[in-house]
């Protein structure tokens, strides 16, 4: 019982990180945006996947060094050569690029209340993927617990827009994209260390290949040298995001320990607290207040982990 206690405190804990990080993005991406003029395209797609992809980069670096510094690079490099490291891949591509491209083209194209709203919705991907591809059990209570917690995290984030653009089909198709990206990224994850690789080696390479896709995405393949350059180029915005990337990396481990020890419904339960720690940083931290909206779902959100992590 105290090892299973154990591990859903650790879920919160990566819950709280990734509260952590959303916070110094969004400070990252504030302060970034101040700076000068963009296009909406600039703004919705090019600046938010830059952002990212130094985010990850950052994360990347850091794993590199932390390994580097315990002299495990040979022992991780000996597990990635496994044949699980073939999930991990695809769960890195699916999970970062692909994932982060289709959710900025849902803001784009149905803007970004209905993005979160159909994007948070992972979870429930994540779960069905897991009780099919890797036989997890998940009860009915479990079922609850996970779609009151999806409800509540739709219902913090969510400020119906004014007007609904003629894109918004696409836009919900492509925010819907990602919530399947994301959810599989997990069971994918969880599958791939299933041949004894480690978490701490799974989200290396995770954040390895998901930064240098991204760099490349933004660098080569989309106008964005110019966005690039320009966040890079300033400290007082630069900072946000390498200590998001910090936050991120250790939020992300644990994340993968957890799913990996006690199962994706539990973990990504556990995980879908950082929106409570999310609103609760940003009251103290900022002047925004905490609407009925945000407190209900605040609550939604702390009784579906409940259910779900029962033993």
């Amino acid at each position: 019982m105290k090892r299973y206690s154990f591990w859903i405190f650790l879920g919160l804990l990566s819950g709280f990180l990734w509260g952590v990080n959303n916070v110094l993005y969004a400070a990252g991406y504030t302060a970034g945006m101040a700076t000068g003029s963009r296009t909406f395209v600039d703004a919705a797609l090019l600046f938010p996947l830059a952002c990212t992809a130094v985010n990850d980069s950052s994360a990347a670096a850091a794993l590199l060094i932390a390994h580097g510094r315990s002299g495990k690079w040979h022992h991780m490099t000996q597990q990635l050569r496994k044949k699980g490291s073939r999930y991990l891949c695809l769960a890195a591509l699916l999970g970062g690029p692909v994932g982060q491209f289709t959710y900025c083209l849902g803001i784009i194209w149905a803007g970004a209340a209905y993005a979160l709203a159909f994007s948070a919705l992972y979870p429930v991907v994540g779960c069905l993927l897991a009780a099919w591809f890797l036989h997890q059990r998940i009860t009915m209570r479990m079922w609850i617990g996970i779609v009151l917690a999806v409800g509540g995290a739709v219902l913090t984030g969510f400020e119906p827009p004014e007007g609904v653009p003629a894109t918004l089909p696409l836009g919900i198709a492509t925010a819907c994209t990602a919530a399947v990206c994301w959810g599989s990224e997990i069971v994918l994850a969880v599958k791939g260390m299933e041949c004894e690789i480690s978490p701490e080696s799974a989200i290396t390479l995770r954040e390895c290949i998901s930064g240098s896709v991204l760099m490349l995405l933004v660098l080569l393949v989309l106008p964005g040298q110019p966005v690039m350059a320009e966040l890079i180029s300033k400290p007082e915005v630069l900072k946000f995001f390498v200590l998001a990337s910090v936050s991120a990396g250790v939020s992300y481990f644990l994340w993968y320990a957890v799913n990996h020890t006690i199962g994706c419904a539990r973990g990504m339960a556990a995980n879908t607290t950082y929106v409570i720690w999310g609103v609760l940083l940003q009251v103290f931290f900022t002047e925004i207040g905490i609407t009925p909206a945000i407190l209900v779902g605040c609550v939604l959100v702390f009784l579906g982990v409940v259910l779900v992590s029962w033993e």
